[in-house]
């Protein structure tokens, strides 16, 4: 049994889902939420746990039912104390201040994972610990969350369980101590390569842009007719597919001037939801996808004002210092900065910022590196 702490809730959910898989697994669960989430607490504490409802098949624990915490607590420092693993779930803008804040508070030899789609938590938070002296904290990542829920109230239903979770540290060199605390919780976790594989495979770079741009203006006509829009369902158009390829070929470029082995779009549904298909447009009718809910038609702005800092401009500066051309996603970038109102190459961190900044061949080394 595992002293976890579990800190925040978006609306994704994954850190109610989490908390309630693991301590339906069996471990000591301490459960905190961030100030602008407290809204929350009430209803759980109330309960003293979730009620997980629908198909055990979503959860590592294969169990449904009431889910008890071991605390509820009103205080970050007080869910980490000799926590041993911490998930974190938390809006990727407020990523690095909400983390800052919290260092003090972090158990020696704590392993942190940060449940995101990619976005590279861990290349963003592992440069504040050597400046704070922690070198004894590790913190991972991998390119999608381990869960997919819905939450209401103190009830969660989860949606999905992806497996072949593949999670990185920084130095690649130290994710054998990170997966020996972490896979007792998540025994699908193993080893990626580095960061530079976690980053690239990012889920939601490969899905989210190719299905925005050829949506936006069906879902901002959702959006005038008040109603919501079925972005894994009516958003599922050949246009999309075609870009998605597209997209994916330039990806490849980029994973391969980095060392990383490329895993087509395709190739990843297959490995976390196990749906053969054999291009985007095929893959995108996995069943999973299909189970989703409609959303509210402007989410697409949520989203990609992650992606776009977080995940694209990223792909385009790291094949710019390798040489390469990326021109759609450089397209892509351009473009959604526009429908959001941003400058893209000024709006997140920048790859100094995570020290993946110079050739190939320096990045390569100090990301793979040694302790």
């Amino acid at each position: 049994m595992s002293k976890v702490a579990v800190i925040g809730n978006t609306a994704r959910a994954i850190g109610a889902v989490c908390a309630s898989d693991l301590a339906l697994s069996g471990h000591e669960v301490r459960y905190a939420v961030f100030a602008e989430q407290k809204d929350q607490l009430p209803a759980v504490r109330k309960a003293g746990g979730f009620t997980v409802e629908g198909d055990p098949k979503h959860l590592i624990s294969r169990k449904t039912g009431f889910a008890k915490l071991d605390r509820i607590c009103d205080t970050t420092a007080e869910a980490l104390k000799d926590a041993e693993v911490v998930l974190i779930e938390v809006d990727m803008h407020q990523l690095e201040d909400k983390f800052s804040a919290m260092i003090p508070e972090l158990a020696r030899g704590a392993v942190v994972h940060v449940q995101s789609h990619g976005y590279w938590p861990a290349a963003r938070l592992t440069p504040l610990l050597r400046k704070a002296g922690r070198d004894d904290v590790l913190v991972t990542e991998a390119p999608a969350p381990t869960h997919a829920a819905r939450i209401d109230g103190a009830v969660v239903t989860p949606r999905g369980l992806r497996k072949g979770i593949q999670i990185a540290t920084v130095p690649a060199s130290r994710s054998g101590e990170a997966l020996a605390v972490l896979k007792p919780l998540f025994p699908y976790f193993e080893a990626a390569s580095s960061v530079l594989q976690t980053g690239l495979e990012n889920l939601n770079l490969i899905v989210h842009p190719a299905m925005v741009l050829p949506n936006v203006g069906a879902m901002e006509r959702a959006k005038l007719e008040g109603r919501k829009f079925g972005f894994y369902q009516e958003g599922v158009v050949p246009a999309a597919g075609v870009l998605g390829d597209a997209l994916d070929a330039e990806r490849k470029l980029v994973c391969e001037a980095y060392g990383v082995a490329h895993t087509p779009m395709a190739k990843a549904i297959e490995q976390y939801y196990g749906y053969t298909s054999s291009t985007f447009y095929e893959a995108m009718q996995n069943p999973v996808y299909k189970s989703f809910p409609a959303f509210q038609p402007d989410i697409w702005r949520a989203w990609t004002g992650d992606d776009l800092p977080y995940a694209i401009v990223p792909c385009v500066q790291l094949a710019d210092q390798a040489g390469i051309a990326v021109p759609l996603h450089r397209a892509f970038a351009q473009i959604l900065g526009v429908l959001l109102g941003v400058d893209p190459w000024q709006c997140g961190p920048s790859l100094a910022d995570m020290d993946l900044d110079g050739t190939p061949a320096a990045v390569k080394q100090r990301t793979f590196g040694s302790r």
